[in-house]
């Protein structure tokens, strides 16, 4: 049964058909019995296109304030990211700051799969879960079918589906206008006005998009740096 749903998802990915949505993304998590499942390209930095709930994109937020995670590990490195229990006090160090922020949000454990063609790295898909549970080889192996079939899907999409690089499509659209405002309001580089959205976002204890929306919409303006 799970072959028959893997094949029908990856069908939706060719020309002509449905493509990447929101049902895809429930249907993927359905099939890899997570409770949510996204997916993120690399474009311009770490951009979220589709999620299937809202903690989805809580979690894909929280890894591009904190710039780290298991979606971008298996962006940077190619290699999956499967944790099964995020509380575990033997778990990953890499990410201590994430893993702890998760369970704030109730979520357990994640799955990330790198989406690649040879030697590069389109995205990732990342899957999470609210209980302790180990993704069994069956499952793996289903997501690493959907996840080359992503990939393929997103590079073509350069040529046959120019809106998914539109920046208006994409969930971070106002963290990028945010970040120019702030560069020329502190008179600092680009990257360092993201580092600075990022750094009072986290401060704050808020989501970044919540941050860019404010300095967008309302004005907020960050100090500089005393010197």
């Amino acid at each position: 049964m799970s072959g028959q749903v893997v094949m029908d998802l990856m069908a939706q990915l060719q020309p002509g058909e449905p493509g990447l949505s929101a049902r895809w993304c429930e249907r993927c998590a359905a099939l890899l019995g997570a409770d949510g499942a996204a997916v993120s390209m690399v474009f311009d930095g770490a951009q979220l296109l589709w999620h299937s709930d809202p903690d989805g994109a809580r979690l894909d937020d929280l890894q591009f304030t904190l710039g780290e995670g298991p979606g971008l590990d298996a962006v940077r490195e190619g290699a999956l990211s499967l944790v099964a229990d995020l509380a575990c006090p033997y778990g990953p160090q890499r990410w201590p700051v994430f893993a702890a922020q998760a369970l704030e949000l109730g979520i357990r454990a994640v799955c990330a799969f790198p989406l690649r063609l040879g030697a590069l790295r389109v995205g990732a898909l990342t899957c999470h879960q609210r209980a302790m549970r180990r993704l069994p080889p069956e499952g793996a192996a289903d997501a690493l079918m959907l996840a080359d079939a992503l990939a393929q899907f997103l590079l073509a999409g350069r040529h046959t589906k120019p809106w998914l690089l539109k920046p208006a499509d994409l969930h971070r659209t106002e963290v990028h206008q945010a970040t120019g405002i702030l560069s020329v309001h502190l008179r600092i580089p680009l990257a360092s006005a993201l580092v600075r959205l990022r750094a009072h976002a986290f401060a704050t204890e808020r989501p970044v998009a919540d941050v860019a929306h404010d300095v967008v919409t309302a004005g907020l303006r960050l100090l500089r740096d005393p010197t």
